[in-house]
């Protein structure tokens, strides 16, 4: 599998440390970070590069601010880079999130000193028993008859029936959850 080199001077945002590729999910967004795939609905985006990295950044600080150094010491390592490319990156990203100029749903700009994101973020490496149903509420047990996507999205089976067994949150293919024993 492969692992996600960070690299950035201050230890807050993960220095020398290797992360696992991580399904990061917010809003009505999966982020699929070892592709570098944005799910919404029904569509996938691929992220450019830079984009990805900013937004990799926000999500793992859990909310706190990022200062825009911390960025240009992870994102830009080679230097040289100005407040206003950053800021074009983060207009890109506002962008792919569905906001506009007056809009702050996700990124939160703080004045002169960085960014930090909005939302709740639920991270997830490996896969993980739900207890209801996204759609309905309806309790799962880990024996109950139930959907799921390659994100984790779960589902009773009458709700994946309707979906015509086609995730509504990331459009991946709704198959039969596997039952634990004991």
């Amino acid at each position: 599998m492969n692992a996600l080199r960070i690299e950035a001077e201050d230890e807050q945002y993960a220095v020398g440390r290797d992360i696992q590729p991580i399904t990061y999910r917010f809003g009505p967004f999966l982020l699929d970070s070892s592709r570098r795939m944005l799910f919404s609905g029904f569509g996938a985006r691929p992220l450019p590069e830079k984009v990805f990295q900013i937004l990799v950044m926000l999500l793992e600080a859990n909310g706190a601010m990022v200062p825009k150094d911390a960025f240009f010491n992870r994102v830009w390592p080679e230097g040289h880079i100005s407040d206003a490319n950053l800021t074009q990156h983060i207009f890109v990203l506002r962008h792919l999130l569905g906001e506009n100029a007056r809009q702050n749903e996700y990124i939160v700009t703080v004045a002169g000193k960085g960014y930090r994101f909005a939302k709740p973020v639920e991270s997830k490496l490996g896969l993980a028993m739900k207890g209801a149903c996204e759609r309905c509420m309806a309790a799962l047990s880990t024996q109950s008859a139930a959907m799921i996507c390659s994100f984790e999205c779960t589902f009773c089976a009458q709700c994946a029936e309707r979906a015509e067994f086609s995730c509504p949150n990331c459009a991946g293919e709704l198959v039969a959850r596997p039952r634990r024993r004991g």
